[in-house]
């Protein structure tokens, strides 16, 4: 395939976002109009699966197209292996241009390699942001010393925050509630969004200017609806219209913004009816800002010749439990609170447009799918690596979804528990370890209607997501022999997944060449015909 014809890949994780609160998924507020409308235009997975319930597994999974058990990046402090070849690695390889707008300091910022293939990154979250120098309005001599003078505080910065990040006594100094404001603007939690998105504008305006011919992959990560909550006035005014006049919400929000802790334990007291309701109505004005502030990308990629010569993919990396089954944030459960993630996918040269998958799916398959649309060797990409597995290029390409020749009939979804909020809660509240059963592993199947989760090395829960998306029946008394199938085929996905990894998968390869060795040499001596 000519490298010019090859289509621009654009990768736009936005954050937090469940799947279930934006209109072109049933949602009865108008939250997503412009999320709509480029979805009509697309296909609409409606059960896509997120791997992992929060921030790093789950990109890794994005980035490799593995489960959480194959790739193992699953906390804070993991170095991405450089056996597991990521997306933007593949694309530069192939000639692509990559470059990521990320808001997110998990990625780029903390040091774990997730950032590892991009030409050019650009972070909006930490202590010190860096933009592209195209959209740099200063004087020539004075925006070269801005670019340098930053690069250094970068330097400096960045083994800083990561330190924070995997440091547990820093971590709960830093989660005090009285400290907590003092770091949170300037760390630049949620990034930012405006000026991220003014800028990814900005660099592809330039490049059309310059009649750049070469192929691209954009990464683009949004933070605006992961907590603390502060969309503008507007946007609560349409979705919380009591706000402004009742004290006693304002307060609550206004303290739950501080209290990070907060926003990832389980809860030992319920919300109360007004505080789950302030925190549900703030989520959807922010998700509605969100959607507002994508108008300027969504109005570039719906230009002539931009259009038909891009794959744009609109996802998530999880979710967020907004005061069901006793939990808030995503660091814990396997709900589909949490990993039931949008999935819209636009390409008029490779995608129907206005149609709806409702088989579920897993989020990680858009890996797949980006390398079938850019013409990607999957051979070439596994002879880079000599322990890596194959990589399934056409078999998990969403194309699959699409034709009725799909093979992934199950699929799993991992709850791997950042190990720095056990340590938290070990200082906090150590009786809710037991009580929530925290320290287990919590892992899903899903299997056309059903979906069976496990805790432990024990099925947990059973519920028919037609009948009860809520997840409020558990079916396991009721259905015994249905769990246990899927808790073995669960069983067999994890096998899968674990033999995937480049030593076992190595191993596997050494064993199977000294059995062939074997089997000729007895076949050499008579024993075999």
């Amino acid at each position: 395939m000519n490298v010019q014809t090859r289509p621009d890949i654009f990768l736009i994780v936005l954050d937090t976002l469940r799947a279930d609160r934006l209109s072109c998924y049933g949602y009865s507020r108008e939250t997503s109009p412009r999320i709509d409308t480029f979805a009509e235009e697309g296909v609409l997975f409606e059960r896509a699966i997120s791997p992992a319930q929060w921030t790093i597994p789950s990109h890794a999974s994005l980035f490799t197209g593995e489960y959480p058990s194959t790739h193992m990046t699953t906390q804070i402090y993991d170095r991405h292996s450089p056996d597991h070849a990521l997306l933007a690695e593949v694309l530069k390889r192939e000639g692509y241009l990559t470059v990521g707008f990320c808001n997110n300091p998990l990625l780029g910022v903390v040091e774990n390699d997730l950032d590892r293939g991009f030409d050019e990154f650009y972070n909006y979250g930490g202590a010190v942001p860096n933009r592209p120098p195209i959209v740099d309005s200063r004087p020539r001599r004075i925006g070269r010393f801005a670019q340098y003078f930053s690069r250094i505080l970068r330097q400096i910065s960045r083994p800083i925050q990561t330190w924070f990040a995997r440091s547990d006594l820093l971590l709960r100094l830093a989660l005090v509630p009285w400290i907590a404001p003092l770091w949170q603007g300037n760390i630049n939690f949620k990034g930012n969004s405006v000026l991220s998105l003014r800028d990814i504008v900005g660099y592809l305006r330039t490049r059309q200017r310059r009649r750049e011919r070469q192929p691209l992959f954009v990464f683009v990560n949004l933070m605006e609806t992961h907590l603390p909550y502060r969309p503008l006035p507007r946007f609560i005014r349409r979705f919380a219209p009591y706000y402004r006049n009742d004290r006693e919400a304002r307060d609550f929000m206004h303290h739950y913004n501080r209290q990070h802790y907060r926003w990832m334990i389980p809860m030992t007291e319920p919300l109360t009816e007004l505080q789950s309701r302030v925190l549900n109505d703030l989520y959807d004005a922010e998700i509605a800002y969100e959607d507002h502030l994508l108008r300027g990308l969504f109005r570039y990629l719906q230009e002539p010749g931009i259009k038909e010569n891009s794959l744009v993919f609109v996802t998530s990396d999880h979710g967020e439990g907004m005061n069901n089954h006793h939990f808030v944030g995503h660091s814990l459960v396997a709900y589909d609170d949490l990993i039931r993630v949008p999935l819209i996918v636009r390409c008029p040269r490779l995608f129907p447009s206005a149609r709806r998958v409702s088989r579920p799916v897993s989020a990680r398959r858009i890996f797949h799918t980006a390398l079938e649309a850019a013409g990607v060797d999957p051979d070439r990409v596994s002879s880079q690596r000599e322990a890596a597995p194959p990589v399934e290029v056409q078999r998990l390409s969403l194309s699959r979804a699409l034709n009725g020749t799909d093979e992934e009939n199950e699929i799993m979804t991992e709850a791997y528990t950042p190990k720095t909020l056990i340590t938290l809660m070990k200082n906090h509240d150590p009786r809710a370890i037991e009580t929530f059963r925290c320290h287990l592993m919590r892992r899903a199947v899903y299997r056309d209607r059903y979906k069976l989760i496990s805790v432990g090395d024990q099925p947990d829960e059973l519920f028919d997501m037609i009948d009860d998306p809520g997840e409020q029946h558990n079916l396991l008394d009721e259905k015994p022999d249905l769990a246990t199938e899927l808790y073995r085929r669960l069983e067999t996905l994890l096998e899968e997944a674990e033999g995937r990894r480049p030593a076992n998968w190595q191993a596997k390869q050494l064993q199977l060449e000294e059995d062939a060795a074997v089997t000729e040499r007895l076949r050499g001596l008579g024993y075999l015909e």
